[in-house]
């Protein structure tokens, strides 16, 4: 084998140990980094996160139920890079009810595990047993919280389209704080990174 033809292998095969390649011996795959390794730099380890598309509707109430259990297939990861180094899921926006993400970008997720934690005036993204939403959440009572589109279009009479509503705490499975968006300006374009 040619030394082109080599190199064109470790290139496409960065996860296969160049010197195992060649020799047979030591580990199939590259260790994240390895003393002496001078043929290629050492492999960045990936940052997966799960990737969930299956709500109809998280701008808003919607009648399926939401699944964020972590039992997708391995096809439906994604890797979260050095952009968000926290984040701990990723979802499909849809509506028009938050106006900061157009419908169709991928939000960038970080799980709360402690309600306390929440930061009033932030967006999150809650999901109870009979929804998943993307919301502004302000302060409510011990009961509840409250839940805020940012989108502030009315009816002809003066009512919120996206009027506020409450989320129950005791109704709450999973809260997770956005700390970004990517959006996809064309079909064929550049991709659009917002930090939150």
């Amino acid at each position: 084998m040619g030394e082109g033809a080599f190199l064109k292998i470790i290139d496409n095969c960065r996860d296969i140990n160049p010197s195992w390649l060649l020799t047979g011996e030591g580990d199939m795959f590259r260790e994240d980094s390895k003393e002496g390794n001078t043929l290629v730099e050492p492999i960045k380890k990936k940052n997966l996160i799960p990737f969930y598309d299956d709500v109809a509707s998280i701008g808003g109430v919607n009648t399926i139920s939401a699944t964020m259990e972590g039992h997708m297939p391995s096809n439906e990861w994604i890797d979260a890079g050095d952009w968000f180094i926290d984040a701990t899921a990723a979802i499909r926006h849809y509506g028009n009810s938050m106006i900061e993400y157009p419908s169709g970008c991928i939000l960038a997720l970080k799980e709360l595990h402690d309600q306390r934690q929440i930061i009033w005036g932030r967006n999150y993204c809650i999901e109870t047993d009979e929804m998943r939403v993307t919301k502004r959440l302000q302060a409510g009572t011990d009961e509840y919280l409250m839940a805020y589109s940012t989108n502030t279009e009315t009816y002809p009479d003066g009512h919120l389209i996206h009027e506020p509503f409450r989320i129950y705490k005791d109704t709450i499975r999973r809260i997770f704080m956005v700390i970004g968006c990517v959006i996809k300006e064309y079909s064929s374009g550049p991709v659009i990174i917002k930090n939150t």
